[in-house]
């Protein structure tokens, strides 16, 4: 058997040793959310599951990997922009069917939707797919795609706010973040 040294300073403040055991409490609250998410956490006869945050991640992760959503939008071909556009509505449909636990969350998501559809129809009255990159409808276009990406990533930077770091989009724009943490939605 080992014995460890142990130091302890009693003239430690509750500040100090916070900070110091931040990043264990970030890590166990971490662990914690993901456990309840799989259904994976029990207390005595109480199970958590919170397939919510499933289903945020699901949706944030659907935006997060297409490039409709991050890339510039001057060097985009609006067919392939549509069809990005397209599937991604459908799949955070998919994913948004069901009850949810949480409504704030839901109204959050269906916010997302929204902001999907309706660019969508912004787009096809502009021609949509077919809209070509000389044509005069072009930097319209490039508009619609544009506020529709600073509407999501504003929707999912309170979400982020709202269920924390369980949702990390890497391609998220730091200034939407500030902006959202600075108004305090």
């Amino acid at each position: 058997m080992s014995i460890r040294n142990f130091h302890v300073d009693g003239r430690v403040t509750e500040e100090q040793l916070l900070s110091r055991s931040s990043g264990f409490i970030k890590s166990f609250v971490a662990s914690f959310r993901q456990a309840a998410a799989n259904g994976n956490f029990s207390f005595g006869g109480i199970k958590l599951q919170d397939s919510d945050l499933n289903r945020v991640h699901g949706i944030v992760t659907e935006i997060d990997s297409r490039r409709l959503f991050y890339a510039c939008s001057e060097d985009e071909v609006p067919q392939y922009s549509m069809r990005s556009l397209y599937e991604a509505r459908n799949s955070i449909r998919e994913q948004t069917k069901g009850v949810w636990a949480t409504p704030s969350c839901e109204v959050i998501v269906q916010e997302i939707t929204h902001a999907l559809a309706e660019a969508c129809t912004e787009a096809e009255r502009l021609g949509g797919e077919s809209v070509s990159m000389g044509s005069e409808n072009y930097f319209p276009f490039v508009n619609v795609v544009t506020n529709m990406r600073l509407k999501v990533w504003t929707l999912i930077a309170i979400l982020q706010q709202k269920v924390g770091s369980i949702i990390n989009p890497r391609n998220m724009p730091a200034e939407i973040v500030l902006q959202v943490g600075e108004n305090e939605l």
